[in-house]
This record gives C-alpha cells, sequence and structure tokens, in this order.
C-alpha cells in the first residue's frame, strides 16, 4: 500500500473554509476555459469584498463578447468580456444584483453612482452612463488615484442625499463633478 503524503501547513491553511463567510462563483463552462479567466477571477475576487450584502450568495459568471459586463438586476448570474474587463465594470455588475433592494433603485445612472460609491479603488475607468468631465481620466478613460478618491467622495454623497429621500442625486453627482473638474 502506497504512503498517502500529509499537507503541509500552508497547504491547510490554502484549503480551509470558513462557511459563515462564504460567497461563491460558479463558472459556466466557456468562460472557465477563457484564456484570460484567471485574471478575471482575480478581480472578481477583490471586488466582492465590498459587497457584504452579497456574502452567502452564489452567483453564476459567465462569458459574453456583447459588453464588457451584464447582469439582471436583482439576479444571481453575471456575465463578463474577461478581455476587457475593469474593476469599475465588476463593481457596475455586482450592484446590478442588489438592484431593487438595499435602497438601490433601478437604472444603469443610479447603478453607476452606487457602484463608484463601494470604494475609490474601484473606480479604474470611465463608467458608461453618468458623465464624468474630461479632467478626471486620461485619453484612455483610466482615472488616476486622486481623481478616483474624489469621484469616490462625490458618489458617496449622492448616495447619501438619495438616502435621505431626495431623488436628484444623480444629477447632484454630474454637477459637483463638473464644478470640481474646472
Amino acid at each position: 500500500m502506497m504512503p498517502t503524503r500529509v499537507p503541509n501547513q500552508l497547504e491547510f491553511f490554502f484549503l480551509r473554509e470558513d462557511k459563515r463567510d462564504q460567497r461563491r462563483f460558479i463558472l459556466t463552462p466557456p468562460l472557465s476555459q477563457h484564456r484570460f479567466c484567471g485574471k478575471l477571477l482575480e478581480k472578481l475576487n477583490y471586488v466582492e469584498r465590498f459587497f457584504p450584502e452579497l456574502r452567502g450568495t452564489t452567483i453564476k459568471v459567465g462569458l459574453t463578447r456583447a459588453a464588457s459586463g451584464m447582469a439582471i438586476p436583482g439576479g444571481t448570474e453575471v456575465w463578463f468580456n474577461p478581455s476587457r474587463v475593469c474593476y469599475h465594470t465588476i463593481a457596475h455588475e455586482l450592484v446590478h444584483l442588489l438592484q431593487g433592494s438595499n435602497g438601490i433603485p433601478r437604472g444603469e445612472k443610479s447603478c453607476d453612482v452606487f457602484s463608484l460609491a463601494r470604494d475609490w479603488t474601484l473606480n479604474d475607468t470611465l463608467p458608461n452612463y453618468v458623465k464624468i468631465p474630461a479632467a478626471f481620466h486620461d485619453p484612455l478613460g483610466r482615472i488616476p488615484e486622486a481623481k478616483a478618491k474624489l469621484i469616490f467622495a462625490v458618489a458617496s454623497g449622492a448616495v447619501a442625499i438619495r438616502a435621505a429621500g431626495l431623488r436628484n442625486y444623480i444629477a447632484f453627482f454630474e454637477k459637483e463633478l463638473a464644478r470640481l473638474g474646472g
């Protein structure tokens, strides 16, 4: 009989599962075979830490070539194009999963504002629906750290305005950034 290998301590550390804080992703076969699947999973695992509302939720992650990302509001499925996905796109799609609950209204512009208010590190590229002044990004649409922090602060203020019952939070967000962007 062949002796079985005993795992070392480091292997036990990485194999350990905490069921209380488990967030799982189920990958579709086409996505799991994509050459950039590993990079997408790294980004997805980073972004999902800013979504405590999704703890314990199993999310099906699929492949799309039609857009950078897609999701059904209130659902548990997202699709990404791993070749061109960024932190903001992942955050945007995860906010779609929360729309209709947790005080997050439906709509693409509201999804942008709520995703920009999650954490400044997720504000790496331009959102697709709300207006961001040219002073906040480079010609390729990348947002530098200082501007990402400012966008986060303004978006957080807009979300607070929405929570207080005011419905013009998207206009506030765009006007405030325009004012700050000069």
